[in-house]
């Protein structure tokens, strides 16, 4: 290196303590809304907290927004552009001006950076899924021992360019590259049930162990844009997300960065569940007596406050938690009740026979993720609940699933059909989701005398990586495996599917007996 200073010293990966850290920046992290320009003395501390987990062994991955604002800085633009072209133009000018301030800035201690553009076409799809997975891996790994700087490409991308669709982003990207730690900075101090520059009353969360908790006691309507421009909506997807892979999540002020040293050297808290007072959440925080008020939030994390949300004590496998929140799932299987239950063993092996497959909906080649949704059905004379409205819990659930009703039935303004988005999750999901879609039945069902009293329910249950396309699924449906082959005329596997990926729920028992 010809430059002043030395090449800095890489993390160490025998050390046993080293750690794998995601940072996530938002526009406001980086750009002050005040002045419209680069934070220098907010982005030099946060080099130097890099530089300072480097050499305590920890390997380090920033993924950072502000495209389209260095853009609007580099034009002299002072209003948020409104036309696709123009915010296109302005995240290719200002992703130029963005990577080279980061690497103005780490190229000071010796740290080099790289840029890596992703967009959700390049998480949808399992060999550029792991494409990108490699290249990370083999940028925070020996030789090079650099810094990636993880961005969407707002250049092409044409649903992603809103703030604060990074949080999910930094999500996926501390599952791809295993992490340990996933650093949201925003401009407050943690998670709060309440607006705390508005409510006197707003309490700050500390240690989380269940994110559906946490969002039924906290008020995310009342906590804007002046949070940040993702909102914390969009903390509460990612934590979802990162928690699920084992990720330890934390939301944090962004103003200053050193204090991400402080939290990594403390580690991660026991759960309260061993020994310390439960944590209280609750969907009303003003119905809670005084009392009760105090334990929201338990433990309370000072020096620095932050919230931390605890990683599942049981995370998905990489393989399975990508095809659960990172794959596209370009169709659908509709399985009956006794298909769910014998894939919901853990004996089963998690392969779908064709036996119990009803329905087939979408078009997917070989290997690509589809999605599993359970036919059940319900009576339509007698009230019930689905377990998947707004508060109904699950048993040992984490609220990712997503009810299949609009995926399947959703139609535009003509009365066509659309196709699901790529990822259920990355929707506006500022209220919890709809319940299933409720269909007549069938038909035959009808003629069976069943069509006065009973419909069907949809409920996705997981996804899965498909062994036949949806075209031979359709042919194959409803058979034996030893039929297949007289079907098709070939036969590669006995099941629909391998690599079956449950969503963490169990299916709500109907309120009324069959």
């Amino acid at each position: 290196m010809t430059g002043a200073h030395a090449p800095a010293a890489g993390p160490s990966h025998t050390n046993p303590t080293s750690k794998t850290i995601v940072i996530k920046l938002g526009t406001s992290s980086i750009i002050s809304e005040s002045t419209q320009l680069p934070k220098i003395a907010i982005l030099s501390s946060l080099v130097e907290t890099c530089h300072k987990l480097r050499s305590l062994g920890h390997r380090v991955v920033i993924v950072c927004s502000g495209a389209i604002g260095m853009g609007r800085i580099r034009m002299s633009i002072t209003e948020r552009p409104k036309a696709l072209g123009e915010r296109q133009a302005l995240a290719a000018l200002g992703q130029l001006r963005l990577i080279a301030l980061w690497d103005s800035l780490f190229s000071t201690v010796g740290i080099p950076v790289a840029q890596v553009l992703l967009t959700r076409n390049d998480i949808a799809d399992r060999p550029r899924y792991n494409n990108a997975r490699t290249t990370l891996d083999t940028l925070i790994s020996p030789p090079f021992d650099a810094i990636p700087i993880v961005n969407e490409n707002d250049t092409v991308s044409v649903s992603e360019l809103r703030f604060g669709d990074n949080d999910t982003l930094s999500a996926i990207t501390a599952g791809l590259v295993d992490a340990d730690f996933l650093f949201l900075c925003t401009d407050v101090d943690g998670l709060y049930t309440g607006n705390p520059r508005s409510d006197p009353n707003a309490r700050r969360l500390g240690v989380v162990e269940d994110v559906a908790a946490a969002r039924k006691a906290v008020s995310v309507a009342t906590m804007g844009s002046s949070f940040g421009t993702g909102g914390m909506q969009t903390k509460l997807i990612a934590a979802e997300l990162a928690t699920a892979a084992g990720v330890a999540t934390v939301i944090i002020n962004g103003e200053h960065p050193e204090n991400i040293v402080k939290v990594v050297e403390r580690g991660i808290p026991p759960s309260s569940s061993t020994g310390a007072a439960k944590m209280d959440l609750a969907s009303s925080v003003s119905s809670l007596a005084e009392e009760k008020k105090a334990l929201i939030g338990y433990p309370p994390l000072e020096d620095p406050a932050h919230t931390l949300f605890l990683p599942t004590a049981n995370p998905l496998s990489s393989r399975k938690w990508s095809i659960l929140h990172a794959l596209h799932p370009a169709g659908a299987l509709i399985i009956d009740e006794g298909a769910f239950n014998r894939i919901a063993r853990a004996d089963s092996g998690g392969r779908l026979l064709p036996a119990g497959v009803v329905g087939v909906e979408g078009n997917w080649e070989r290997m690509q993720a589809i999605r599993l949704v359970v036919r059940r059905r319900i009576s339509k004379s007698v009230p019930h609940t689905s377990g998947l409205e707004e508060g109904a819990p699950l048993s040992g659930s984490i609220p990712i699933a997503r009810s299949l009703g609009q995926y399947l039935l959703r139609t535009d303004e003509a009365g066509t059909r659309t196709p699901p988005v790529i990822d259920s999750l990355r929707k506006d999901v500022s209220v919890l989701p709809p319940s299933p879609a409720r269909v007549e039945p069938t038909p035959e069902a009808a003629q069976a005398g069943e069509g006065e009293d009973w419909e069907w329910q949809l409920i996705e249950v997981g996804r899965a990586l498909a062994n036949y396309t949806s075209i031979e699924s359709e042919r194959i449906k409803g058979i034996k495996s030893s039929q297949i082959s007289a079907t098709l005329g070939y036969a590669d596997s006995d099941y629909l599917t391998d690599q079956v990926a449950l969503h963490t729920l169990v299916l709500p028992s109907p309120s009324v007996s069959d």
